[in-house]
């Protein structure tokens, strides 16, 4: 309870992604002397973080619902499912094929923006909650130390291309797309393992694209989302399998948040490369570690995998993933 007015939490623990994405500053909300977020009259933010329902958004006319976790967060959400008034959605996650059916829903985080020189403006806007901000970042510098060898490596150790993150599904999440998706006898533990040849890499991405193509067919479209985040987790296994064995690499993997390591919320580490593999859940250009690694001026390097993948043909769309992981891994100077 204490750190949500501590850090201006209020509104919810990664109130920091929505201040990040300029939609205080587009709605003009204000901040107080505390730094608290002030909306708008009539404007209400539901809570990023609560399950239950507050009946006071009746009282506002402009309603504003944030999905962080993309489409199949959207189908899931019972909150969401028993407001009845029209809300404005904002989500995480992009899928065209989906959220175009979706009224009054865009994206969070708007590809056409400078972020560097938004951020540099919400900043001057918001200068209280940043200073609450920063002191959180510091405690999480001290926090993460709980890792001990992993803090030291990445505070005092040298330049290495790291990444920490969510990579391999949980087994929870695995059996919900066997559920949703119909795959459980698909071999997906191979894309867990070590790709050793380029031969080797080619039947692993022919395998996703033959799944995902097979299941385009055979799957009702309201599907799609859970075969998309299937699909991309497969992806982000594939390339960290290849990658986290090279000298100067360090890929953590944070069991979607069993055993986190906030390196993109801490002071130090400048002197590393982040990769970036982009969201977990759709096809963002920007996204909140995106964002993140932009506000703190660390150098990346990004995998870049566009819709078309998941809306191509067979053919074009093994070409397209076969073409982006050689060029990301040429970026890495990375041969296998």
């Amino acid at each position: 309870m204490i750190r949500k007015y501590l850090f201006s939490e209020e509104l919810g623990r990664n109130i920091i992604w929505v201040m990040l994405s300029g939609f205080f500053l587009k709605i003009g909300a204000k901040e107080n002397l505390l730094g608290q977020i002030i909306m708008p009259e009539d404007h209400y933010l539901f809570n990023l973080d609560d399950n239950n329902l507050d009946q006071k958004y009746k009282n506002f006319k402009h309603l504003h619902y944030i999905f962080f976790d993309g489409a199949t967060e959207f189908l899931n959400d019972q909150r969401f499912k028993k407001i009845d008034r029209k809300i404005n959605i904002y989500y995480v996650g992009r899928l065209n094929s989906f959220w175009k059916n979706i009224d009054n829903s865009q994206p969070l985080f708007s590809s056409n923006e400078n972020i560097e020189s938004n951020i540099k403006e919400i900043k001057k806007k918001f200068p209280i909650f940043f200073k609450k901000y920063f002191l959180k970042c510091f405690l999480t510098s001290l926090i993460n130390f709980k890792e001990i060898n992993l803090s030291i490596n990445h505070i005092f150790g040298k330049k290495k291309f790291v990444y920490y993150g969510y990579i391999k599904p949980s087994v929870t999440l695995l059996a919900e797309y066997e559920k949703q998706l119909g795959i459980k006898n698909f071999n997906y533990d191979i894309f867990f393992q070590k790709t050793n040849s380029i031969e080797e890499l080619k039947i692993k991405i022919k395998q996703i694209c033959d799944l995902k193509n097979s299941s385009i067919k055979s799957l009702d479209s309201k599907k799609y989302p859970y075969l998309n985040e299937f699909l991309l987790f497969m992806i982000r296994n594939l390339i960290c399998n290849i990658i986290k064995d090279k000298e100067n690499f360090l890929i953590f993997d944070g069991l979607g948040g069993y055993k986190n390591f906030n390196a993109y919320e801490m002071f130090f580490g400048n002197q590393h490369t982040y990769i970036d593999l982009g969201s977990k859940v759709g096809f963002d250009k920007i996204y909140p570690r995106n964002v993140l690694l932009r506000f703190f001026g660390r150098h990346t390097e990004r995998f870049n995998l566009e819709e078309n993948f998941f809306t191509n043909d067979e053919k074009n769309s093994y070409l397209h993933l076969y073409e982006s992981i050689i060029y990301f891994l040429n970026k890495l100077n990375i041969k296998i």
